[in-house]
């Protein structure tokens, strides 16, 4: 199971959850990021700044993999299981330690 993480430097709620991300790094949980419609430089320089939580950085410059993973928003976290079934969805930031440990349930 893992985690994937729809950001992108422009969304403000993003940088709001970054914090909680870097918590499911220290913790040992490995998060994929699916850079939203997000320019490669503006995203590194996004992760550069606030420090690296994943794992797997992808670009999704069109928005066409957050269209097919049904995102409505960024940010957007999935909890995907070993067979790449959704299993967790949250919609809006990460914010809360209750909000964090719902995610980590949602992997164990």
């Amino acid at each position: 199971p893992m985690i994937v993480n729809v950001f992108a430097s422009w969304c403000a709620p993003c940088r709001l959850e970054h914090e909680q991300l870097m918590a499911l790094k220290a913790k040992g949980i490995k998060v994929v990021g699916v850079a939203y419609k997000d320019e490669p430089v503006k995203t590194r320089a996004f992760l550069d700044e606030l420090g690296d939580p994943f794992d797997l950085v992808l670009v999704d410059l069109e928005g066409r993999a957050g269209m097919d993973l049904g995102v409505s928003g960024v940010p957007e976290t999935f909890v995907v299981d070993a067979y790449g079934q959704i299993k967790y969805k949250v919609s809006g930031p990460i914010l809360t330690e209750q909000d964090l440990q719902a995610v980590i349930e949602a992997v164990q």
